[in-house]
C-alpha cells in the first residue's frame, strides 16, 4: 500500500522546491536592489546581464522542478541541485569580485557579498546534508576571498571584522548541514511510520477477510448442517415418526448451541451488559469449569462500570490466547491481569506452560491459524503495544490507549 504515501511524499517535495524558489527569488531581488541603489561605477551592463541570466536560469529550473515533482515522487537528481547551488554561488561571487575590482570606490561589492548568507539556507532546503556540506565550504571560502579582494583594494576594513563575519557565515553553514540532517532523518522516520501503518492496515484487512471466511465456514459446516438434517427429518415427522421428532429436536438443539457460540464470540453479552472486568471474570470461570487449569483474574484497580473503546479488542485477545493455552500450552495455571495507567489499558495473560517458539507467529499465519497475528495486527493498528515473552511459560502483554479514563 505504498500508493497511500505517494501524495504526502510529492507534497513535501513540492514544498521543498517552493522554499528553494522563494529563497532564490529573494536572492535575485537582493541583487537587483543592490544594482539599483548601489550601482557599480563601471560595467553596469555586465552586472545586469549576469543578474538577468541568473533569473532566466532560476525560472527554467522552477518550471522543470515543479513539473517533475508532480509527475513523479522520486527525488530530483543531486547533480541538478548542485548545479543550481553552483549557479547561486557563482552569480554572487562574480558580481562581487568584478564590482570590487572595477569599482573599488562603490559599495556594490560590499553589499553583494552578503548574498552568500542565503546560499546555506537554499542548500538546507534540499534536505540533503551531503549537498549542504559540499556547498558550505566554497560559500565560506568565496566570502572570505571577496572580503580579501575588497580589503586589498580599499584597505579600510580590519581583519577582525572579516574573521568575525566569516565565522558567522561558517556557523550558518554548519547549522544548515545539521538542519538538513535532522529534517532528512525526520522525513525518513515519518515515511517509515506511514509505510508501517499502511502495512498494518493492509494486514488487518487481510486478516479480517480470513476471519469472515472462517466464520462462514463454521456456520456452513456447523449450524447449517444441523438445520439441513432437521429439514430432511421433517418428512418422517409428518408421518408421525417419534424417532424423527427426536432427531429434529436434537439437530435444532445443536444448531442453537452452535449459533449461540458464534454470537457470543462476535458480541459477548456479558461484555456489553457488565463491562470488561465482568467479562474477563466470566471467561475465567468458564475456563476453570471445563478444564483442569487454575485460573485467576487480577483486575482490582479496574472500575466495574468502566467502558472503553478497547474493551472488545482486549476481551477478544484474552479469549484467543486462553484458547491457545488450553489447546497447546500444557499449562497448569492461567492468570489474567487487567489494569490502567497513564491513559492506557493494560492486559497481561500469563501461563506456566511449554512456551511459544520465537517463530510461532509467522508459522501460525503460514499454517492458516490467524488468531495470534490477527490480534497483534489489530493492537498495533490501534496504536497499542504487543509483546510476547516466555521461558518458562508464556506472557502476552497488550497496552492500548484509552484517553479520558484516568
Amino acid at each position: 500500500m505504498t500508493t497511500g504515501f505517494v501524495p504526502s511524499s510529492e507534497s513535501a517535495m513540492v514544498r521543498g522546491l517552493q522554499l528553494q524558489l522563494g529563497l532564490r527569488i529573494l536572492l535575485a531581488a537582493f541583487i537587483a536592489a543592490t544594482l539599483l541603489w548601489q550601482p557599480p561605477d563601471n560595467h553596469l551592463w555586465l552586472h545586469w546581464g549576469v543578474a538577468l541570466t541568473y533569473a532566466v536560469v532560476v525560472a527554467a529550473w522552477a518550471v522543470w522542478g515543479l513539473r517533475s515533482a508532480r509527475r513523479s515522487p522520486a527525488e530530483p537528481a543531486r547533480s541538478v541541485a548542485l548545479f543550481m547551488l553552483g549557479a547561486d554561488l557563482t552569480v554572487v561571487a562574480v558580481l562581487s569580485v568584478e564590482a570590487g575590482i572595477s569599482s573599488p570606490q562603490a559599495w556594490t561589492s560590499d553589499v553583494l557579498q552578503y548574498g552568500l548568507f542565503l546560499i546555506p539556507l537554499i542548500a538546507a532546503a534540499q534536505l540533503d546534508p551531503v549537498i549542504s556540506a559540499i556547498v558550505a565550504v566554497p560559500a565560506i571560502v568565496t566570502f572570505f576571498a571577496i572580503n580579501c579582494v575588497n580589503r586589498s583594494v580599499n584597505d579600510d576594513e580590519p581583519w577582525g571584522s572579516i574573521v568575525v563575519t566569516t565565522g558567522v557565515l561558517s556557523g550558518l553553514a554548519a547549522g544548515s548541514v545539521a538542519l538538513s540532517w535532522i529534517q532528512q532523518s525526520n522525513t525518513r522516520t515519518i515515511a517509515g511510520l506511514a509505510q508501517e501503518r499502511a502495512g498494518l492496515l493492509e494486514e488487518v484487512i487481510g486478516l479480517e477477510k480470513r476471519e469472515r471466511q472462517s466464520l462462514s465456514e463454521r456456520l456452513h459446516d456447523g449450524a447449517l448442517q444441523y438445520v439441513l438434517a432437521a429439514k430432511r427429518e421433517m418428512e418422517e415427522v409428518r408421518e408421525g415418526s417419534t424417532d424423527g421428532m427426536d432427531r429434529v429436536e436434537l439437530a435444532l438443539g445443536e444448531s442453537s448451541r452452535l449459533l449461540r457460540d458464534v454470537v457470543r464470540e462476535l458480541h459477548p453479552e456479558v461484555l456489553a451488559r457488565s463491562g470488561l472486568k465482568a467479562a474477563l471474570t466470566s471467561l475465567a470461570d468458564g475456563i476453570a469449569a471445563r478444564t483442569a487449569l487454575d485460573v485467576s483474574v487480577d483486575a482490582g484497580s479496574w472500575p466495574d462500570d468502566l467502558r472503553t473503546e478497547a474493551d472488545h479488542l482486549l476481551y477478544g485477545a484474552a479469549r484467543e490466547f486462553s484458547t491457545n493455552v488450553i489447546k497447546h500450552a500444557k499449562a497448569d495455571s492461567l492468570r489474567f491481569t487487567l489494569c490502567r495507567a497513564d491513559g492506557r489499558a493494560l492486559l497481561r495473560i500469563a501461563d506456566d506452560g511449554v512456551g511459544i517458539p520465537p517463530d510461532r507467529l509467522a508459522m501460525a499465519v503460514e499454517n492458516g491459524h490467524i488468531g495470534f497475528a490477527s490480534v497483534r495486527a489489530k493492537v498495533l493498528a490501534a496504536g497499542g503495544d504487543f509483546e510476547v515473552t516466555g521461558a518458562p511459560g508464556t506472557t502476552i502483554s497488550i497496552a492500548l490507549p484509552v484517553p479520558g479514563t484516568d
